[in-house]
């Protein structure tokens, strides 16, 4: 079993106009996902008028709040391990399990038809993929074959 990574990082973080270059393509990319998503949803399922999870506004939020941590959150790790894509993908993982809870307590409660309720969460796989490939493509670390 591999060890935490250590301080001291080998290569260069990713310069800053890169960082939010890829945080912007996430979010613009996975914003487009929902709305694709969504209206797969609405035309493949019947929504009840009450669900209201495939508004826009309704939606949109927590892509963009989580997509902004991420971003955050690979700075950091970028300065501060010796690692940081093998960091940032554990990191990815947890945090896309804690996200998609909520979606699962949701699943078999009146008013959340289930078709709808896993459509939810394919929008946030899609934006914690879409969100890990650009923060790695994007904004690479510098000077690393990670």
């Amino acid at each position: 079993m591999r060890a935490f990574p250590r301080a001291a990082p080998k290569a260069a973080a990713p310069r800053l106009g890169r960082l939010v270059a890829a945080g912007l393509a996430a979010v613009a990319v996975s914003l487009l996902a929902d709305i694709v998503l969504a209206a797969i949803g609405q035309a493949a399922f019947t929504v009840p008028a009450g669900f209201g999870k495939f508004g826009f506004g309704s939606y949109s939020l927590l892509p963009v709040a989580g997509i902004t941590g991420a971003t955050a959150t690979w700075w950091a790790v970028t300065r501060l391990s010796s690692q940081p894509r093998w960091l940032l993908t554990r990191l990815a993982a947890l945090a896309t399990a804690l996200f998609l809870i909520p979606d699962f307590l949701l699943l078999g409660t009146p008013g959340n038809p289930g078709g709808p309720v896993v459509i939810l969460m394919l929008m946030r796989l899609a934006a914690a993929l879409i969100t890990y490939t650009a923060l790695i493509k994007i904004a690479p670390v510098l000077g690393s074959t990670q």
